[in-house]
């Protein structure tokens, strides 16, 4: 009976045990960083879906970096139901890509379209080595960010399409990421 009521009293503090998570550390800061440059550079790495997960577990569970997603060009992505061309993958780098460069330019993150931007550039690295790796896993909407990036319009490109993204307002539930 003891064992059982110390048993329950455990569950029922998890709850408030993952509430108390403190801030993130320097050190998961820096494999944060780290991991997503790796997922940019080998996206189908064997590894890769572990490496996402827990990228993804720790952004949700740390309080101190929060990760502000905008309706956009990558809408697409998260609608990738059979998965064949990892449109999720490439949508969820996004996440990935934002987090890394709030930790790396701290002083921006309120620079919502720099954030955004840089969400954006991380998919793209991630897609070009996938697609050298898989080319039938080709975006339109992936391969026209690129030519806007080539011809230095990415970021106009991005404020436009996303407009209204860093007005004060909580995010929507059709908002990407």
């Amino acid at each position: 009976m003891r064992r059982f009521a110390s048993a329950l009293t455990l569950i029922l503090a998890l709850p408030a045990l993952a509430a108390a998570r403190g801030p993130s550390t320097p050190a998961e800061r820096k494999k944060a960083v780290e991991t997503t440059r790796r997922l940019e550079r080998y996206p189908l790495a064997p590894d890769a879906d572990a490496q996402r997960k827990w990228l993804l577990k720790w952004i949700v569970d740390i309080p101190d970096i929060n990760v502000r997603g905008c309706s956009g060009p990558l809408d697409a992505l998260a609608g990738d139901e059979q998965g064949n061309r990892h449109g999720r993958q490439l949508y969820a780098q996004s996440m990935f890509g934002m987090t890394a460069f709030m930790i790396e330019h701290p002083r921006q993150k309120d620079d919502w379209l720099s954030v955004q931007t840089a969400g954006v550039e991380s998919t793209l690295r991630a897609y070009q080595a996938l697609i050298s790796q898989d080319p039938d896993a080709r975006w339109e909407e992936l391969d026209t960010l690129i030519q806007a990036r080539r011809q230095g319009k990415l970021r106009e490109l991005l404020e436009k399409t996303m407009e209204g993204c860093g007005d004060e307002r909580p995010p929507a539930p059709g908002d990407a990421i």
